[in-house]
């Protein structure tokens, strides 16, 4: 009889993972669904008050990043720092604005452009995981005012609402879909059903896996594109109310900058042996190549430019780096070096605009 394999558990220390990045063993605790907070309006969100080496949160769930002289500052600790007049400037995004990869609070990317910034301007982190471009929003307008005075926002993302351009249309809908919306939907059929209802005849699938073949890549592109450019002019008109600066930057993947270095190469390698999902080819290959970002960058770019918003993408300033440098933990998240490179890269950006 042939046995199967067992698959190695994310924590197992005789992983690669667990030696390299052992700093991801925190953000698996931190991602577990068991800890997220489940909150009205932008579904799930960061864990509240989670405390490890590598990541913390306040009471609202949101990061702390550090600022210029090393003091730990969120959204939720304005007011109790006394410091809820003092202007601020908002990185928003998913998981790698976050600072998802980071082996601490301070090597976040947020927290990195507080050292650069030549006002001594405090960043705040107002980034979520798995987030999607209509909760990075959502989320903003929900805590708006606890943050009184706003100098800049800085948008970080895309992929995500990349990935969520590809569900089936049963899934998406009218209404942009997010991360682990399939088991949304399952548990309100079952309430229907326990009241009366009846259910459609298609039962929808759970995510991540797809019960149907994924659209093409130009149509996903042309839907993602959309689904930005209709969130973008809502920050447009948030940020021009608020005399804010506004801009907006593409996230790297790693697929989309260079061939990994030996260090990534391992990480990517191992991640695919051990996922329970599938290899990421497998779940994301379509929307892995470097054209993909080409296109998918040059589309926001032109948007961009004709709302006068200033774009930046960190795809091209990553692709100038060494071969050899060791930026992704894995395929979507940075090392302390790669999120000091993207620090980098967002500030020569504000800088030029």
């Amino acid at each position: 009889m042939l046995r199967v394999r067992k698959r190695p558990a994310l924590n197992d220390p005789n992983l690669s993972r667990a030696k390299m990045t052992p700093q991801m063993l925190d953000y698996d605790r931190f991602a577990s669904r068991a800890s997220a907070q489940y909150l009205p309006y932008i579904m799930s969100f960061n864990p509240a008050g989670f405390q490890s080496d590598a990541i913390n949160t306040d009471s609202l769930g949101f990061r702390f990043s550090h600022d210029c002289d090393g003091g730990r500052i969120s959204v939720g600790t304005l007011n109790t720092l006394g410091s809820s007049q003092m202007p601020v400037n908002l990185l928003v995004g998913g998981s790698p604005a976050l600072g998802y990869g980071s082996t601490s609070d301070a090597t976040s990317v947020v927290s990195r452009l507080a050292k650069r910034d030549p006002d001594g301007t405090p960043w705040l982190n107002l980034a979520g995981h798995c987030f999607n471009s209509a909760q990075e929003l959502l989320l903003f307008i929900l805590h708006s005012h606890r943050i009184s005075k706003i100098k800049r926002i800085v948008i970080m993302g895309g992929f995500n609402t990349l990935v969520m351009a590809r569900l089936p249309e049963f899934v998406r809908g009218n209404l942009p879909p997010f991360y682990f919306c399939g088991e949304y939907y399952e548990k309100f059929d079952e309430i229907a059903e326990e009241n009366g209802g009846v259910l459609p005849k298609t039962s929808l699938p759970k995510w991540p896996a797809e019960v149907t073949s994924v659209p093409p890549v130009q149509e996903t592109l042309e839907r993602a594109v959309q689904e930005m450019l209709c969130r973008l002019k809502i920050w447009r008109m948030i940020s021009s109310a608020l005399g804010a600066e506004l801009t907006f930057v593409l996230q790297p993947l790693a697929t989309w900058v260079r061939e990994p270095c030996a260090e990534e190469k391992t990480l990517f390698d191992e991640l695919d042996a051990i996922s329970k999902l599938g290899t990421w080819e497998k779940l994301y290959g379509d929307i892995s190549g470097k054209h993909v970002a080409e296109h998918y960058a040059d589309s926001l770019s032109k948007a961009c430019v004709e709302m006068r918003i200033p774009f930046g993408n960190l795809v091209d300033d990553l692709q100038k780096r060494l071969s050899t440098d060791w930026l992704f933990v894995d395929r979507a998240h940075f090392t302390d070096h790669g999120n000091d490179v993207v620090a980098s890269a967002i500030h020569n950006y504000i800088q030029s605009s």
